[in-house]
């Protein structure tokens, strides 16, 4: 509980930091919303990457291998994310904000899963 209790943490500060670089971006440096948002993501996905690994996970790993699965875990938990909001908001009916919620739980389950027993799964954090 107490990994998962961090994994929360890490994505806490990632999404603050996330918006803090798109806004930057947007209203300091006068880029597009779009443009803002790729390089928001991108800072997003190595500050993940680098708080999960070190404070999460406390991983002593090589970074090249962890990298391509952490990208690779991204994709499907994102994947698995999209299509439970299509599916709980075009097939069952369910309310658009109350639909990203529970695909957000659906991301964050899955991605905390898949970097446990898969990217971080050598690992020595309790």
């Amino acid at each position: 509980m107490k990994q998962f209790l961090r994994f929360l943490t890490v994505g806490v500060i990632n999404t603050v930091f996330g918006y803090i670089i798109i806004f930057a971006c947007m209203y300091l440096a006068g880029l597009t919303a779009e443009v803002s948002n790729v390089i928001g993501y991108a800072f997003g996905l190595v500050t993940s990457y680098l708080l999960n690994r070190h404070y999460t996970f406390k991983s002593k790993q090589q970074h090249r291998g962890e990298i391509i699965r952490f990208m690779a875990v991204f994709a499907i938990a994102y994947t698995a994310n999209l299509i439970a909001l299509v599916v709980l908001i075009r097939e069952l009916g369910v309310h658009e904000g109350v639909s990203q919620i529970l695909a957000g739980a659906v991301y964050v389950l899955a991605s905390y899963a898949m970097n446990k027993f898969y990217v971080f799964k050598n690992a020595n954090a309790g």
